[in-house]
C-alpha cells in the first residue's frame, strides 16, 4: 500500500518496524511475536498523543480485548477506550481522530470507544461483551487518577454485583460455542479461539479468577497451574499467530492445507521435507496443540463445575466407603492419603452417577498417577473394575477423567504411546486416544440400548468383555505399518500380565487382527462375488465372532468420522454382515450350483416380461454377462432388458434421422430412481458400447455437482452397455428431473465431440466457486491387485480428492485398454479411494509385469494435484 504523504512520524515507525517483524515472522520467528506487536502499537500511541500535544481534558486511553491481554496476533482488531472522568468534551473527538486516522490509512483492523467511568459500568451492567472486554482493560496514556477511579468502580458497581450473572451468560455462550465451532480439543481443524479448548476458554478462567478475587471466593487452582494455563494459552496464540501468517488473513479455523506452513513457522517441520516427514512433523504438530487445548478446556470445565454451576448431586450416596460427593462432585474422604484402590473405586462411582471427580481430587491423581499406576499395573482386578467402567451407563464421564488425570496411559503405557498421535487426514476426527475411548463407549451403549438398530445383533453377544476390549486395543497399534497385526500382538501380551485366560485373549486379539476386514471387505470388494462373501465367513469361522466383528466395525467408524461413516457405509456394512452370516448359519450360497441358478434366474426374468416378446427376451438374456444374474435380482433384470429395448429403438429411429456416420452415437437412456439410502439416486444408464464410455458418464455426473458412490458395468455381448450407478442427490435449489435430463444431454454432447468434458472440468476445479476445502495433499498411491478376486485385477487409487477425481482414473483406464466392470468411491487412510474390478481388452486380468508397470505410472500421474 502506497504510503500517505500526510502521515506523522509515529505512523511511519509503526509501519516500518511492523514490516519488519513480519519479515522475521514469516522466517519463523514467531515465539515473541504477540508481545512484540503490542509494544510496536503501544509505541505508536505513545508518540502519537506527544504529536497531539496537551488535551484540554483529564483522559485515559486504554487497550481492551486482546489488545488490552498484550495478545496481538497478525489479523487482530486493535481495540481502545478513550476514558473520561465524568463527561466527555468536544475536543474528545478530534483526539482520537487523531490517534485513529493514521491506522486506518495504514490498514489497520479498529475498534474503538469514547466513554465517562459511568457510561462505561452501566454498559458493563447491561452488555456482557462489554464487561469482558473491560475486564482486559490496560491503561497506555494519560491521567493515571482516571484509569483508577474506572477500576475502583467497575469492581465496586459490576464485577461484585454481576459475577454470577456474567458467569451465566458465559456458560450460555459455551454451549452455542460447542454447537457452532465444536470441540476444539478433540477436532483435527480446531477452532484456535472459540471452539472449546481454544484461546476463549483460557480467557474465561481468567475473567472468573478476577471475579473470585473480587468477591474474595476461595481459588479454585493453585498459582502452578494458572502458570501452566498461561504457557498453554501463550502456545495456542503462537499458532494462531502461524495460522494468520501461513493464510495471509484473519482466520482461526486451522484448516488442513495452512497446516504444514503453519507447523514450518512453529519449527515443528523444515521447508525442504518430503511430503511425508511434512506429514509426521504435522501431526506431532497436532498433537502438542490438542494436548494444549485438552488442558485448558479441562481447567475451564473445571471452574464452571467448582464454583459456578455443580453437577447435581446422585440420589444415593457412593456406594464406596473411601469416596464421598458434594454438589462439585466426588472427592476422597481420605484426601492426600487416597489409595490405589480408592483411585479405581472413584471412577466407578463416576461411571455409576455420571459425577465427575472434583478438581481437587484429580489434582491428587494428577500429581503422580504413576504411584497409583504401579499398584494396579498387570492386576487381574484392575482390568475387571475398568471393564466395568466401559460397560456402565455413564462411561463417558469416567472415560474423560481417566484421560485427564493421566491415570489411564499410567496403566497402560502401550495406550500412552497413541494416546496423543494424530493422522494428518481428514478421515479421524480424533487422537487415537479420544477416538479409543469414543469406541469403547458406543460398544458400550449398543450393548445397552435395547431401542438401537444394532440389537438384533447385540443381544447374541455372549462376551460383552471380549467386545469392549477389543475396542480398547483396535488402534493400539497405530504408528506401525500394520497396526491391525501390530494391536493384535499388544493386545495378547497385555492381557496375558492381566492374568486373562488364554481362550478369551484368542478372542481379543482376533477381533484387533480382523477389525477392518468387514469395512475393506463393504467397501473395496464385489459383494455379488460368492467367493468374496465366502472368504469372509471363512475368516470369522463362528457366527459370534462375525456378530462381534460387525459391531466394532460400526463403533470404530462412527468414532472416527463421517468419511468413515454415513447412511452409504452402513448399508454397505449391513449387506456384507447379512450375506457372512447367512452364509454361516444356512450353509453354502453354491447350492444350487450356479448353472442351475442361471437357469432359474433367466425363467424368473421371463416369467417377469409378460408383455414383451418372448423371443426378445430370451435374446436379450443371452446376449447379458453372467455376472448380472448374480449381481442383480429379477425385477432389475427385467428393467434392463426393457430398457436395452428402448435404447435400440432410439438409436434406430437416430440412424433414420441422422447420416449414418453418426447416427445412434449420441443416444442414451437414463432412468433415475430413489436408491436403497436415502438422500441418494440409483441411475441406470444405456448407450452403445465404446471405449472410454464410463470415464464420459461419471464427467458429465462431475460437471452437474454429484458424487458417484458405486458403479457396476454390465456389457452385452451384442454391444449395449448399461451401467448401474449410484450418486449422491443433486445440488440444492435443483429439481432432479432437471438434472437428469442435463446429465442425458452431456453424455450424448460428449460422445458426439461437441462437448470436452476433461477441459470443462479443470475449469470448474481452477474457479474459484468450484474450490473447496478438502483433506491434506498427500501423496496418492496405487494398489494393483491380482490375489482378491478369482475373475477380476482389483486396482484402488488413493489421493486428495478433487472435482472429476473419478473421471480422471475412469479416462486413463480407458486409455491403457482397460475395461472397468465394477467401480466403489470410498475411504482409505482418510483420502477418497477409487476402487476398480477391471479386465484388459481381451476379457483377462492384468498379469504382466511390466504392463502393471506401466498402469500403475499412468495411474499416479493423473493422480497427482496440478
Amino acid at each position: 500500500m502506497t504510503q500517505p504523504a500526510h502521515l506523522p512520524e509515529s505512523a511511519k515507525h509503526l509501519k516500518a518496524a511492523k514490516n519488519a517483524l513480519w519479515e522475521r515472522a514469516k522466517a519463523g520467528a514467531v515465539g515473541g511475536f504477540a508481545w512484540e506487536y503490542t509494544h510496536l502499537v503501544d509505541r505508536y500511541f505513545e508518540e502519537r498523543i506527544l504529536e497531539a500535544g496537551p488535551q484540554p481534558f483529564a483522559f485515559t486511553l486504554a487497550a481492551v480485548g486482546g489488545y488490552g491481554r498484550g495478545r496481538l496476533c497478525p489479523g487482530s482488531d486493535i481495540d481502545i477506550l478513550l476514558i473520561c472522568r465524568r463527561r466527555i468534551p468536544k475536543a474528545a473527538e478530534k483526539f482520537i481522530r487523531d490517534l485513529l486516522f493514521p491506522l486506518w490509512d495504514l490498514g489497520f483492523d479498529l475498534g474503538h470507544g469514547v466513554r465517562t467511568v459511568s457510561d462505561c459500568v452501566s454498559l458493563a451492567a447491561k452488555d456482557y461483551q462489554v464487561l469482558a472486554s473491560l475486564l482486559d482493560a490496560r491503561p497506555l496514556a494519560g491521567d493515571a487518577e482516571v484509569f483508577h477511579s474506572f477500576q475502583n468502580t467497575f469492581e465496586k458497581k459490576v464485577l461484585r454485583k454481576q459475577g454470577k450473572a456474567f458467569a451465566d451468560s458465559l456458560h450460555a455462550h459455551n454451549k452455542t460455542r460447542a454447537r457452532q465451532y465444536g470441540d476444539a480439543s478433540a477436532m483435527l481443524e480446531p477452532e484456535l479461539k472459540n471452539g472449546l479448548g481454544g484461546l476463549r476458554d483460557g480467557q474465561q478462567v481468567f475473567w472468573l479468577n478476577r471475579l473470585m478475587e473480587t468477591t474474595n471466593t476461595p481459588p479454585v487452582f493453585l498459582p502452578e497451574e494458572l502458570a501452566r494455563l498461561r504457557e498453554d494459552q501463550a502456545f495456542l496464540n503462537r499458532v494462531r499467530t502461524a495460522l494468520h501468517l501461513a493464510a495471509g488473513r484473519k482466520t482461526d479455523r486451522l484448516f488442513f492445507d495452512l497446516q504444514p506452513q503453519a507447523a514450518r513457522l512453529m519449527g515443528f517441520a523444515n521447508q525442504g521435507d518430503s511430503p511425508e516427514n511434512t506429514g509426521r512433523s504435522v501431526e506431532f504438530f497436532l498433537s502438542r496443540l490438542h494436548q494444549a487445548m485438552t488442558r485448558i478446556k479441562a481447567m475451564r470445565e473445571a471452574l464452571f463445575q467448582e464454583r459456578f454451576f455443580p453437577p447435581r448431586a446422585p440420589a444415593a450416596t457412593p456406594e464406596t466407603h473411601s469416596i464421598a460427593a458434594c454438589p462439585e462432585g466426588l472427592f476422597f474422604k481420605a484426601h492426600t492419603n487416597a489409595t490405589p484402590q480408592d483411585v479405581l473405586d472413584a471412577f466407578r462411582e463416576s461411571a455409576r452417577t455420571d459425577l465427575p471427580l472434583t478438581w481437587n481430587a484429580r489434582r491428587i491423581i494428577r500429581d503422580n498417577p504413576g504411584r497409583f499406576a504401579s499398584r494396579l499395573i498387570d492386576r487381574p482386578e484392575t482390568l475387571t473394575a475398568l471393564v466395568e467402567i466401559f460397560l456402565s451407563a455413564n462411561a463417558d464421564t469416567a472415560c474423560d477423567g481417566l484421560l485427564e488425570t493421566r491415570i489411564l496411559p499410567a496403566i497402560f503405557p502401550e495406550f500412552g504411546d497413541v494416546e496423543h498421535l494424530i493422522q494428518f487426514n481428514d478421515y479421524h476426527v480424533h487422537p487415537v486416544g479420544r477416538h479409543t475411548l469414543a469406541t469403547v463407549t458406543l460398544l458400550s451403549s449398543f450393548l445397552r440400548d435395547t431401542g438401537h438398530w444394532t440389537e438384533k445383533t447385540t443381544r447374541r453377544i455372549s462376551s460383552p468383555t471380549n467386545l469392549v476390549l477389543a475396542g480398547f486395543f483396535h488402534d493400539l497399534g497405530k504408528g506401525e505399518p500394520n497396526h491391525s497385526r501390530t494391536g493384535a500382538e499388544i493386545a495378547r501380551d497385555v492381557l496375558s500380565r492381566f492374568g486373562m485366560s488364554e481362550t478369551d485373549i484368542d478372542e481379543i486379539a482376533f477381533l484387533v487382527r480382523h477389525h477392518l476386514l468387514i469395512p475393506k471387505t463393504a467397501t473395496r470388494r464385489d459383494l455379488s462375488d460368492e467367493s468374496v462373501i465366502s472368504e469372509l465367513a471363512a475368516t470369522a469361522g463362528s457366527p459370534e465372532r462375525l456378530h462381534m466383528l460387525y459391531l466394532l466395525s460400526i463403533a470404530d467408524s462412527m468414532a472416527t468420522g463421517p468419511r468413515a461413516w454415513n447412511a452409504w457405509t452402513r448399508s454397505l456394512f449391513e449387506e456384507t454382515y447379512h450375506k457372512a452370516i447367512n452364509l454361516l448359519e444356512r450353509g453354502s450360497l453354491s447350492k444350487p450350483d450356479s448353472a442351475q441358478r442361471l437357469v432359474s434366474a433367466r425363467n424368473r426374468v421371463i416369467e417377469a416380461c409378460p408383455d414383451m416378446d418372448a423371443e426378445h427376451v430370451k435374446s436379450a438374456l443371452e446376449a447379458m454377462p453372467p455376472r448380472a444374474f448374480l449381481a442383480l435380482d429379477t425385477e432389475t433384470l427385467a428393467g434392463h432388458i426393457k430398457i436395452a429395448n428402448t435404447l435400440w429403438r432410439e438409436i434406430a429411429e437416430d440412424r433414420i434421422r441422422k447420416p449414418s456416420t453418426i447416427g445412434g452415437k449420441s443416444v442414451c437412456v437414463l432412468e433415475a430412481e430413489s436408491g436403497r439410502v436415502k438422500g441418494t439416486y440409483r441411475l441406470t444408464i444405456a448407450a452403445l458400447d465404446r471405449t472410454g464410455l464410463f470415464a464420459t458418464i461419471a464427467g458429465a455426473i462431475s460437471l452437474h455437482g454429484m458424487n458417484i458412490l458405486s458403479a457396476e458395468l454390465f456389457t452385452w455381448n451384442d454391444g449395449t452397455a448399461i451401467d448401474v450407478i449410484t450418486v449422491s442427490a443433486p445440488p440444492e435449489n435443483l429439481f432432479a428431473e432437471e438434472v437428469w435430463a442435463r446429465v442425458k444431454r452431456s453424455i450424448g454432447y460428449a460422445l458426439t465431440g461437441k462437448l470436452d468434458i476433461a477441459a470443462r472440468l479443470d475449469r470448474q476445479r481452477k474457479s474459484p466457486l468450484g474450490k473447496s476445502r478438502t483433506g491434506p495433499k498427500l501423496r496418492p498411491m496405487v494398489t494393483i491387485d491380482n490375489q482378491g478376486s478369482d475373475f477380476y485385477t482389483i486396482i484402488e487409487v488413493a489421493a486428495t480428492d478433487r472435482t472429476g477425481f473419478l473421471f480422471d482414473m475412469a479416462a486413463t483406464l480407458s486409455a491403457n485398454g482397460i475395461s472397468i466392470h465394477l467401480a466403489k468411491i470410498t475411504t482409505i487412510s482418510g483420502r477418497a479411494a477409487d476402487i476398480f474390478h477391471v479386465r484388459s481388452a481381451t476379457g483377462l486380468k492384468i498379469m504382466e509385469k511390466e504392463r502393471i508397470a506401466l498402469l500403475r505410472d499412468a495411474l499416479l500421474e493423473a493422480a497427482e494435484i496440478s
